[in-house]
C-alpha cells in the first residue's frame, strides 16, 4: 500500500469514527434531586431521615428508592413527577426532551413493556437509565456503572 492509500485510510476512518456521537454526561449530573449514586448512607439519611421501609440493600422512601451496598448508595430511583434531574427532565416529560438534553442514547433497549434509554457518564463511572412508556418518562435510575 503506498503512502497516499495509507493516508486516506486513516483519514476515512477518523471522519467515520468522529461521526459516531454518544451522550457526554457529566458525572456530577447523574442526580435526582440530591440523592447521588456514590453518596455515603449517613449523608442519605442526613439528608432524608430514615427510610420507610428496608429489605436487605433495597430502601424505600415516599418519593423514590436507593439500593445502599457497604454504606454507599450504589442506584436511586424515581417514578414522581416531583424528583428532577439537574438539567430539569424528570417523570411525566415526553422522551423527546431526552435527545434535546442529552443527546443520543449511549443504549436503547426495546422492552415489552416500554423503552429503556440509557447515558454513561463521560468519566465511566455512572450512568442514568429513563424508562419510556408509550412515549413518556415512567421511571428514572441512577446507578453507579456495573
Amino acid at each position: 500500500m503506498n503512502f497516499k492509500n495509507l493516508t486516506a485510510l486513516i483519514c476515512g476512518a477518523l471522519i467515520l469514527g468522529s461521526s459516531t456521537c454518544f451522550a457526554a454526561v457529566d458525572a456530577g449530573k447523574i442526580v435526582l434531586g440530591a440523592i447521588a449514586p456514590g453518596m455515603s448512607e449517613t449523608a442519605l439519611i442526613n439528608a432524608f431521615g430514615q427510610p420507610q421501609s428496608k429489605k436487605g440493600d433495597d430502601w424505600n422512601y415516599p418519593t423514590f428508592k436507593v439500593e445502599v451496598e457497604n454504606g454507599i448508595v450504589t442506584e436511586v430511583s424515581t417514578r414522581s413527577e416531583t424528583i428532577i434531574t439537574p438539567d430539569g427532565v424528570r417523570v411525566g416529560l415526553a422522551a423527546e426532551s431526552l435527545n434535546s438534553t442529552f443527546g443520543t442514547a449511549d443504549k436503547i433497549d426495546h422492552e415489552s413493556d416500554g423503552v429503556e434509554y440509557e447515558y454513561y457518564s463521560t468519566d465511566g463511572t455512572k450512568k442514568i437509565e429513563f424508562k419510556v412508556v408509550n412515549g413518556i418518562i415512567a421511571k428514572i435510575t441512577c446507578k453507579l456503572r456495573d
